[in-house]
């Protein structure tokens, strides 16, 4: 053990130590059933307390040596922030639940970063916290080759269904590649350091095979994100480090040489994994990488078009903070419309986001965004100029496989362990010139603080145990419905009331109760209408496309029953609502025919009914 974390007595920075070794090495790996890409799986709550732990741990180191350190980059942050989030002034909030998610979000990750640099971390503590994140890469690696081969089978640490598939306990293989790519960049910038060449043979020697893992796992993930974000942080690393390498070149050929064996490796596992030679698996890989007609390709710069389409709607304020998601499918149809050969096949999925930061803020926010983010960028290279461009280029390369993942899909969002390391680094980048402020406080003021500061965390503690409950409750629901058991409605009410789940827990709640509803309509006819009250809402709040099947089915149940034809034509109409954003939808096509079937039924039921009342 470090002699840095042997505790010879209680402070700050050695219990953050612990919390974050906790998170890394253990709680960030554990593989726990998971509904969906936005909501957060079990573990992810357990990374939030510990998030509000440290910052209730560094609130009460301020308080007891009434002693805050300031950044000067603190005023550029807040002014990108209340921006960025200030769009929301001139635009109608259309999804409170989700504007308070994404507030939270960005606020939160603020609040986190000024409590992280409270801490006054030593070089040596800083470089251990660099590496914690490595060695959960590493763990991360391992699970991953245990999924590629077709272990999980026997061990469950994955959810995917089949061999050759890697995401790890991230699910998703661009989450598992950043993730991967920040541990070898890391790995690359540790041995720069004098305290990694302090390691006994033996720790080195372990080291460099993690190395191995963590470049064989890059490849067999197949994720182009990954790739890029490493190939640009080892030109960033290898810049800002030169000075350092060229007094350790053995050591810098041999990691080289290990990243070389270990991409090889992963290369002729897929050769054997496709049934194909070296030679065509090469080619085969180049075309996947610089096919720029590729699906995903098509896809992202329709998402990219899109944001720009909803930017040049509103080029000064923005769409609104938190309103790309209740609108982006609405522009998507009128750009898809205007290309529909190139884009065919495309954006048939709903999507809260861009998969680009830039392009996010631009539409939701128009000149007041880019206004923020030229503010943060202005700050950001003033700060560069103080700490010198060796140490900022070493930093951004630090911070660029998640930077590069973040232009091509929202890890930050999807991942709370992503936001948690990208917070964790950007805060050991930015703690230098910080300026120490003397609070001049009164004792009894300080014991009113400490009890504010408890309270806080405690309610904070409180919320994110009921959130925990809901969510287990929402998967044991959501596990049964979907495997055709009886699933209780009641394991889904807790998430339905629940401030962060309500979200997603909603429309399952009133799709699941619609259709126990239409088994008696008579008996259920009010709750009915309030349903299509609420569809018609929801079209404008997550137009996803179950809202338009759901919607329609209840109108064509509804005027089948009490031979209503306004009701048919009603549900026709929203199916074809739903098909203008989702044209490729089956299951909308399928239910407009049965519809306009019936339409069709009725009307000549009722001219029969006309001829023979004219024959009489």
């Amino acid at each position: 053990m470090p002699p840095f974390l042997k505790i010879n007595k209680l402070s700050a920075e050695r219990i953050l130590l612990f919390i974050l070794s906790f998170v890394f090495l253990f709680i960030m790996h554990i593989f726990l059933p998971n509904i969906g890409g936005v909501i957060a799986k079990q573990v992810e709550y357990v990374i939030w307390f510990c998030s509000g732990a440290v910052v209730f741990i560094a609130g009460l180191k301020v308080i007891g040596s009434k002693t805050i350190k300031d950044s000067p980059l603190k005023i550029y942050i807040l002014l990108f922030i209340a921006l960025w989030i200030g769009s929301i002034v001139f635009n109608p909030i259309r999804n409170l639940d989700y504007f308070l998610i994404s507030s939270a979000w960005l606020s939160g990750g603020f609040v986190l970063w000024f409590a992280l640099i409270q801490y006054e971390l030593t070089v040596r503590q800083k470089l251990f916290i660099l590496f914690l994140i490595f060695l959960s890469a590493l763990i991360e690696s391992m699970i991953g080759i245990i999924q590629f081969f077709g272990l999980y089978r026997y061990i469950p640490v994955s959810p995917s269904p089949e061999a050759g598939m890697v995401g790890g306990v991230f699910q998703q293989k661009n989450l598992f590649a950043s993730w991967i790519a920040t541990g070898l960049i890391i790995s690359l910038y540790l041995i720069s350091t004098a305290w990694l060449r302090s390691f006994s043979k033996a720790k080195k020697i372990l080291f460099f095979s993690g190395v191995f893992v963590l470049s064989l796992s890059l490849i067999i993930a197949e994720s182009r994100t990954g790739l890029l974000g490493v190939a640009v942080a080892m030109t960033l690393i290898f810049i800002s480090r030169w000075k350092n390498y060229r007094a350790i070149k053995k050591t810098v050929f041999v990691l080289i040489m290990i990243f070389i064996a270990g991409f090889s490796t992963g290369f002729l596992l897929l050769s054997i994994q496709d049934q194909l030679s070296i030679e065509k698996l090469a080619l085969k890989k180049i075309k996947w990488f610089s096919d720029p007609e590729q699906i995903s390709y098509r896809e992202r710069i329709l998402m990219y078009e899109t944001s720009f389409e909803m930017f040049r709607e509103k080029p000064i304020t923005g769409q609104g903070f938190s309103n790309f998601g209740s609108l982006y499918m609405y522009y998507q149809a009128k750009v898809k419309k205007l290309h529909p050969q190139y884009y065919k096949g495309t954006g048939n999925q709903y999507t809260h986001h861009p998969h680009n930061e830039l392009s996010l803020i631009v539409a939701e926010s128009g000149g007041m965004g880019i206004a923020g983010l030229l503010i943060l960028l202005y700050g950001v290279l003033r700060f560069c100029k103080k700490i010198g461009l060796t140490r900022a280029v070493a930093y951004t390369g630090l911070l660029t496989p998640f930077s590069i993942h973040m232009m091509l899909e929202y890890p930050l969002h999807l991942s709370v362990a992503h936001w948690f390391a990208f917070l964790l680094i950007g805060a050991i980048a930015t703690s230098h010139f910080l300026k120490k402020t003397e609070l001049r406080i009164k004792k009894i003021l300080q014991v009113i603080s400490v009890a504010t500061v408890s309270v806080l965390f405690l309610l904070f503690s409180v919320f994110i145990v009921k959130i925990f409950i809901a969510y287990n409750q929402l998967v044991i629901w959501y596990i049964d419905y979907s495997e055709g058991k009886q699933a209780y409605i009641e394991n889904l009410i807790p998430a339905k009331e629940n401030i962060y789940l309500r979200n997603w827990a909603m429309p399952m709640y009133m799709f699941y109760s619609a259709e126990n509803a239409l088994k008696d309509i008579d008996k259920n006819k009010e709750f009915l209408l309030d349903f299509l009250e609420w569809a018609e809402a929801e079209k404008k709040r997550i137009p996803i496309p179950q809202v338009f099947q759901y919607d329609a089915f209840v109108l064509f149940n509804l005027g089948k029953h009490f031979d209503r034809f306004e009701y048919l034509s009603e549900a026709a109409k929203s199916t074809e609502e739903g098909l203008k954003l989702y044209p490729d939808n089956q299951e909308l096509k399928n239910l407009r025919r049965v519809i306009l079937v019936e339409a069709f039924k009725r009307i000549l039921n009722n001219f029969k009914k006309n001829n023979l009342k004219q024959q009489a």
